[in-house]
């Protein structure tokens, strides 16, 4: 239908390393800011914001929004934090992405 030759292990893959930043940048940064919520909550947030992320042109974006959001439902901090914390969380993230990327081109994974 779009016309182009990516896999579905391709999308699994690239999911799989969407959420595993995501995910960790997101879990230090609310350990930082001390804003407590439940296992299955931080979950939730992690996996609906990372399957947000695959949706074309506006994933990425939206995905930082459903996660303000869903941060804000479930647990008692402020807006302003919240929003410092996902944007925080998105700065760590690409950080970690581009440390990882040059790890794995160093050791002749990935070429440059």
């Amino acid at each position: 239908m779009f016309n182009n030759d990516v896999s579905v292990w391709h999308l699994v893959v690239y999911w799989a390393t969407v959420t595993v930043v995501f995910g960790t940048s997101l879990l230090l940064t609310l350990k930082l800011a001390q804003i407590e919520l439940e296992r299955a909550e931080k979950l939730v947030i992690i996996v609906a914001s990372s399957l947000v992320m695959l949706i074309p042109a506006i994933g990425p974006y939206l995905a930082f929004i459903v996660a303000i959001f869903l941060i804000y439902k479930w647990s008692d901090a402020e807006l302003g934090m919240i929003i410092g914390v996902v944007v925080v969380t998105r700065y760590t993230a690409i950080l970690v992405a581009i440390g990882l990327l040059k790890a794995l081109a160093a050791i002749g994974i990935l070429n440059e």
